[in-house]
Protein backbone atom coordinates (compact mmCIF):
# COMPACT_ATOMS: atom_id res chain seq x y z
CA UNK A 1 0.00 0.00 0.00
CA UNK A 2 3.28 1.98 0.74
CA UNK A 3 4.70 1.58 -2.36
CA UNK A 4 1.00 1.76 -4.08
CA UNK A 5 0.31 5.43 -3.08
CA UNK A 6 3.39 6.53 -2.37
CA UNK A 7 2.15 7.78 1.33
CA UNK A 8 4.16 6.48 4.39
CA UNK A 9 2.27 5.98 7.47
CA UNK A 10 2.59 3.91 10.34
CA UNK A 11 0.65 0.73 10.36
CA UNK A 12 -1.72 -0.19 13.58
CA UNK A 13 -0.05 -0.38 17.05
CA UNK A 14 -1.58 -3.24 18.22
CA UNK A 15 -4.44 -5.87 16.52
CA UNK A 16 -7.26 -7.11 19.19
CA UNK A 17 -9.24 -10.02 18.30
CA UNK A 18 -12.15 -9.58 20.71
CA UNK A 19 -15.35 -12.28 21.50
CA UNK A 20 -18.79 -10.69 20.41
CA UNK A 21 -19.39 -10.13 24.03
CA UNK A 22 -16.06 -8.00 24.75
CA UNK A 23 -16.71 -6.16 21.66
CA UNK A 24 -19.81 -4.98 22.21
CA UNK A 25 -18.64 -3.64 25.82
CA UNK A 26 -16.00 -2.02 24.08
CA UNK A 27 -18.16 -0.18 21.88
CA UNK A 28 -20.81 1.00 24.34
CA UNK A 29 -18.07 2.27 26.04
CA UNK A 30 -16.76 4.46 23.69
CA UNK A 31 -20.34 5.59 22.35
CA UNK A 32 -20.93 6.30 26.62
CA UNK A 33 -17.83 8.17 26.48
CA UNK A 34 -18.25 10.34 23.07
CA UNK A 35 -21.38 11.66 24.38
CA UNK A 36 -20.50 11.94 27.54
CA UNK A 37 -17.89 14.66 26.15
CA UNK A 38 -19.98 16.57 24.32
CA UNK A 39 -22.39 17.10 27.22
CA UNK A 40 -24.97 14.16 26.42
CA UNK A 41 -25.11 12.14 29.87
CA UNK A 42 -27.50 9.07 30.24
CA UNK A 43 -28.39 7.07 33.77
CA UNK A 44 -26.91 3.82 34.12
CA UNK A 45 -30.13 2.21 33.91
CA UNK A 46 -30.18 3.70 30.00
CA UNK A 47 -26.81 1.94 29.19
CA UNK A 48 -28.23 -1.24 30.06
CA UNK A 49 -31.50 -0.83 27.78
CA UNK A 50 -28.66 0.35 24.96
CA UNK A 51 -26.42 -3.03 25.77
CA UNK A 52 -29.51 -5.24 26.32
CA UNK A 53 -30.87 -3.50 22.45
CA UNK A 54 -27.39 -4.37 20.68
CA UNK A 55 -27.49 -7.65 22.26
CA UNK A 56 -30.50 -8.60 20.20
CA UNK A 57 -30.23 -11.58 17.37
CA UNK A 58 -30.43 -9.41 14.34
CA UNK A 59 -28.34 -6.55 15.87
CA UNK A 60 -25.87 -8.70 17.20
CA UNK A 61 -25.07 -10.60 13.87
CA UNK A 62 -23.93 -6.85 12.74
CA UNK A 63 -21.24 -6.98 15.17
CA UNK A 64 -19.67 -10.67 14.58
CA UNK A 65 -18.21 -9.61 11.37
CA UNK A 66 -17.26 -5.99 12.85
CA UNK A 67 -14.15 -4.59 12.53
CA UNK A 68 -12.57 -1.36 13.17
CA UNK A 69 -9.95 1.28 13.52
CA UNK A 70 -9.48 3.39 16.61
CA UNK A 71 -7.72 6.44 16.03
CA UNK A 72 -7.26 7.17 19.67
CA UNK A 73 -5.28 3.89 20.33
CA UNK A 74 -3.83 3.21 17.14
CA UNK A 75 -5.49 -0.40 17.62
CA UNK A 76 -7.65 -2.52 14.91
CA UNK A 77 -10.21 -3.97 16.92
CA UNK A 78 -11.33 -6.98 14.87
CA UNK A 79 -14.58 -9.60 15.53
CA UNK A 80 -13.08 -13.21 16.45
CA UNK A 81 -16.28 -14.53 14.40
CA UNK A 82 -14.48 -13.23 11.26
CA UNK A 83 -11.58 -15.60 11.98
CA UNK A 84 -13.85 -18.63 12.70
CA UNK A 85 -16.51 -18.37 9.87
CA UNK A 86 -15.87 -15.86 7.20
CA UNK A 87 -11.62 -15.98 7.06
CA UNK A 88 -12.85 -14.59 3.26
CA UNK A 89 -13.33 -11.41 4.39
CA UNK A 90 -10.41 -10.77 6.48
CA UNK A 91 -8.01 -9.78 4.33
CA UNK A 92 -10.92 -7.10 2.71
CA UNK A 93 -11.50 -5.76 6.08
CA UNK A 94 -8.30 -5.05 6.82
CA UNK A 95 -7.37 -3.45 3.86
CA UNK A 96 -9.95 -1.01 4.08
CA UNK A 97 -9.25 -0.43 7.72
CA UNK A 98 -5.40 0.06 6.76
CA UNK A 99 -6.73 2.90 4.24
CA UNK A 100 -8.86 4.42 7.22
CA UNK A 101 -5.47 4.45 8.58
CA UNK A 102 -3.54 5.59 6.03
CA UNK A 103 -5.95 8.46 4.93
CA UNK A 104 -6.23 9.58 8.68
CA UNK A 105 -2.40 9.98 8.49
CA UNK A 106 -2.05 11.65 5.11
CA UNK A 107 -5.37 14.42 5.62
CA UNK A 108 -3.79 17.97 7.58
CA UNK A 109 -6.01 16.78 10.23
CA UNK A 110 -7.74 13.49 10.98
CA UNK A 111 -11.59 13.60 9.78
CA UNK A 112 -14.23 13.65 12.91
CA UNK A 113 -17.23 11.59 13.65
CA UNK A 114 -20.19 13.37 11.59
CA UNK A 115 -22.58 12.62 14.73
CA UNK A 116 -20.05 13.85 16.99
CA UNK A 117 -19.95 17.02 14.85
CA UNK A 118 -22.92 16.98 14.91
CA UNK A 119 -24.27 16.79 18.23
CA UNK A 120 -20.67 19.31 19.68
CA UNK A 121 -22.15 21.75 17.04
CA UNK A 122 -26.33 21.13 18.26
CA UNK A 123 -25.35 21.89 22.22
CA UNK A 124 -23.30 24.96 21.27
CA UNK A 125 -26.11 26.21 19.40
CA UNK A 126 -28.19 25.14 22.17
CA UNK A 127 -26.78 26.81 25.02
CA UNK A 128 -26.50 30.33 23.02
CA UNK A 129 -29.95 30.11 23.07
CA UNK A 130 -30.47 32.10 19.67
CA UNK A 131 -32.47 29.56 17.07
CA UNK A 132 -31.01 31.52 13.98
CA UNK A 133 -27.75 29.72 15.14
CA UNK A 134 -29.84 26.42 15.43
CA UNK A 135 -30.50 26.85 11.78
CA UNK A 136 -27.32 27.16 10.56
CA UNK A 137 -26.73 23.96 12.70
CA UNK A 138 -28.95 21.97 10.68
CA UNK A 139 -28.20 23.52 7.58
CA UNK A 140 -24.83 22.80 7.87
CA UNK A 141 -25.68 18.77 8.71
CA UNK A 142 -25.60 18.42 5.05
CA UNK A 143 -21.89 19.25 3.99
CA UNK A 144 -21.05 17.07 7.60
CA UNK A 145 -22.82 13.99 6.11
CA UNK A 146 -21.77 14.49 2.29
CA UNK A 147 -18.22 14.76 3.61
CA UNK A 148 -18.18 11.40 5.77
CA UNK A 149 -19.84 10.17 3.23
CA UNK A 150 -17.04 10.62 0.74
CA UNK A 151 -14.59 10.04 2.78
CA UNK A 152 -15.72 6.45 3.60
CA UNK A 153 -16.05 5.70 0.14
CA UNK A 154 -12.56 6.83 -0.72
CA UNK A 155 -11.45 4.41 1.83
CA UNK A 156 -13.59 1.62 -0.20
CA UNK A 157 -11.61 2.51 -3.51
CA UNK A 158 -8.24 2.78 -1.90
CA UNK A 159 -9.04 -0.77 -0.70
CA UNK A 160 -10.06 -2.11 -3.85
CA UNK A 161 -7.59 -0.43 -5.80
CA UNK A 162 -4.86 -2.52 -3.24
CA UNK A 163 -6.74 -5.67 -3.83
CA UNK A 164 -6.54 -5.33 -7.83
CA UNK A 165 -2.91 -5.18 -7.23
CA UNK A 166 -2.24 -8.11 -4.86
CA UNK A 167 -2.90 -11.24 -7.71
CA UNK A 168 -4.60 -13.64 -5.45
CA UNK A 169 -7.61 -11.24 -4.08
CA UNK A 170 -8.16 -9.66 -7.83
CA UNK A 171 -11.62 -11.80 -8.35
CA UNK A 172 -12.60 -10.96 -4.47
CA UNK A 173 -11.60 -7.39 -5.34
CA UNK A 174 -14.28 -7.41 -8.51
CA UNK A 175 -16.69 -9.40 -6.79
CA UNK A 176 -16.66 -6.63 -4.03
CA UNK A 177 -16.85 -4.21 -6.29
CA UNK A 178 -19.92 -5.22 -8.07
CA UNK A 179 -21.55 -5.52 -4.85
CA UNK A 180 -20.68 -1.88 -4.33
CA UNK A 181 -22.71 -1.06 -7.27
CA UNK A 182 -25.65 -2.67 -6.90
CA UNK A 183 -25.88 -1.24 -3.12
CA UNK A 184 -24.99 2.07 -4.94
CA UNK A 185 -27.96 1.72 -7.40
CA UNK A 186 -30.04 0.66 -4.36
CA UNK A 187 -29.49 3.66 -2.02
CA UNK A 188 -28.23 6.75 -3.83
CA UNK A 189 -31.75 8.43 -3.78
CA UNK A 190 -31.32 9.09 0.28
CA UNK A 191 -28.60 11.52 -0.84
CA UNK A 192 -31.64 13.51 -2.43
CA UNK A 193 -33.50 13.14 0.48
CA UNK A 194 -30.93 15.03 2.12
CA UNK A 195 -30.84 17.65 -0.51
CA UNK A 196 -34.45 18.74 -0.36
CA UNK A 197 -34.77 18.82 3.71
CA UNK A 198 -32.07 21.46 3.23
CA UNK A 199 -34.04 23.42 0.50
CA UNK A 200 -37.13 23.07 2.34
CA UNK A 201 -35.48 24.60 6.17
CA UNK A 202 -33.90 27.20 3.92
CA UNK A 203 -37.53 28.13 2.99
CA UNK A 204 -38.71 28.18 6.35
CA UNK A 205 -35.73 30.69 7.49
CA UNK A 206 -36.18 32.96 4.38
CA UNK A 207 -40.21 33.27 5.29
CA UNK A 208 -39.09 34.39 8.65
CA UNK A 209 -36.55 36.93 7.14
CA UNK A 210 -38.92 38.33 4.92
CA UNK A 211 -42.35 38.45 7.34
CA UNK A 212 -39.81 39.67 10.68
CA UNK A 213 -40.12 39.14 14.01
CA UNK A 214 -43.72 38.61 15.56
CA UNK A 215 -45.40 36.90 12.08
CA UNK A 216 -46.81 33.56 12.38
CA UNK A 217 -45.20 31.40 10.49
CA UNK A 218 -44.24 27.51 9.92
CA UNK A 219 -42.94 26.35 13.85
CA UNK A 220 -40.05 24.28 13.16
CA UNK A 221 -39.66 21.28 16.17
CA UNK A 222 -36.62 21.96 17.00
CA UNK A 223 -35.97 18.90 18.90
CA UNK A 224 -37.02 16.47 16.52
CA UNK A 225 -35.15 17.64 13.40
CA UNK A 226 -32.40 17.46 14.87
CA UNK A 227 -32.90 13.72 16.45
CA UNK A 228 -33.80 12.77 13.02
CA UNK A 229 -30.76 14.79 12.04
CA UNK A 230 -28.62 12.51 13.75
CA UNK A 231 -30.75 9.37 12.69
CA UNK A 232 -30.37 10.23 9.09
CA UNK A 233 -26.76 10.94 9.76
CA UNK A 234 -26.36 7.45 11.33
CA UNK A 235 -28.32 5.72 8.38
CA UNK A 236 -26.65 7.36 5.75
CA UNK A 237 -23.18 6.21 7.62
CA UNK A 238 -24.06 2.90 6.97
CA UNK A 239 -24.48 3.04 3.60
CA UNK A 240 -21.40 5.31 2.72
CA UNK A 241 -19.47 2.21 0.84
CA UNK A 242 -22.06 2.82 -1.66
CA UNK A 243 -23.13 6.19 -1.90
CA UNK A 244 -19.98 7.29 -2.56
CA UNK A 245 -17.72 4.49 -4.09
CA UNK A 246 -18.48 5.82 -8.08
CA UNK A 247 -17.00 8.99 -7.11
CA UNK A 248 -14.41 8.32 -5.14
CA UNK A 249 -13.47 5.72 -7.42
CA UNK A 250 -13.32 8.29 -10.13
CA UNK A 251 -11.86 10.95 -7.93
CA UNK A 252 -8.58 8.47 -7.39
CA UNK A 253 -8.54 7.14 -10.68
CA UNK A 254 -8.30 10.71 -12.13
CA UNK A 255 -6.11 12.24 -9.21
CA UNK A 256 -4.35 9.72 -6.97
CA UNK A 257 -4.53 10.06 -3.45
CA UNK A 258 -3.41 13.71 -3.96
CA UNK A 259 -7.29 14.48 -5.40
CA UNK A 260 -8.95 12.81 -2.52
CA UNK A 261 -6.93 14.90 -0.25
CA UNK A 262 -7.66 18.42 -2.05
CA UNK A 263 -11.47 17.04 -2.27
CA UNK A 264 -11.75 16.40 1.22
CA UNK A 265 -9.71 19.21 2.40
CA UNK A 266 -10.85 22.33 0.07
CA UNK A 267 -13.83 21.14 -1.93
CA UNK A 268 -15.74 18.26 -0.74
CA UNK A 269 -18.88 16.94 -3.05
CA UNK A 270 -21.67 18.60 -1.34
CA UNK A 271 -24.51 17.90 -3.67
CA UNK A 272 -26.06 14.80 -4.74
CA UNK A 273 -25.79 15.31 -8.54
CA UNK A 274 -22.31 15.19 -7.61
CA UNK A 275 -22.47 11.41 -6.88
CA UNK A 276 -25.06 10.63 -9.68
CA UNK A 277 -22.67 12.72 -12.19
CA UNK A 278 -18.86 12.29 -11.42
CA UNK A 279 -17.75 13.80 -14.59
CA UNK A 280 -19.31 16.91 -13.58
CA UNK A 281 -17.62 17.08 -9.99
CA UNK A 282 -14.26 16.08 -11.78
CA UNK A 283 -14.32 19.09 -13.73
CA UNK A 284 -15.30 21.09 -10.98
CA UNK A 285 -12.12 20.09 -8.83
CA UNK A 286 -9.92 20.87 -11.62
CA UNK A 287 -11.49 24.01 -11.87
CA UNK A 288 -11.00 25.15 -8.08
CA UNK A 289 -7.34 23.43 -8.03
CA UNK A 290 -6.31 25.44 -11.23
CA UNK A 291 -7.77 28.63 -9.34
CA UNK A 292 -6.13 28.48 -5.81
CA UNK A 293 -2.81 27.83 -8.16
CA UNK A 294 -3.15 31.07 -9.81
CA UNK A 295 -4.03 32.46 -6.40
CA UNK A 296 -0.78 31.10 -5.10
CA UNK A 297 1.09 32.30 -7.97
CA UNK A 298 -0.09 35.94 -7.80
CA UNK A 299 0.57 36.09 -4.08
CA UNK A 300 3.99 34.50 -4.55
CA UNK A 301 4.38 37.67 -7.03
CA UNK A 302 2.99 40.20 -4.65
CA UNK A 303 5.43 38.75 -2.12
CA UNK A 304 8.35 38.92 -4.68
CA UNK A 305 7.67 42.25 -5.50
CA UNK A 306 7.37 43.57 -1.65
CA UNK A 307 10.38 42.17 -0.95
Amino acid sequence: MVELFQVDFTIFSDIKILKHSDLLKHLTQRMRNNLKENGVVYSDIHWKQISKSLSKDQVSRFFENLAFYNPDDEVLYISKTILTNHREKIIPTCTHELSEKLLSTYLSSPPRNPTRTLVEAYIKAKNSNNTRNLLKLLNARTEIIFKSVFKEGACEAIALRTLLNIDSEKTKASSLEKELLTGYSKSIGVLFDLDNEKKDLEYVERIRTRLGKGQKTQVIDEEKFVKETLRSAQVVKGLSYYLSYPLAKAVLERYSIKGVKFALEKYPPLKARYFVNPQSYLAELKNEQNLLEERGEKNGGKRRKES
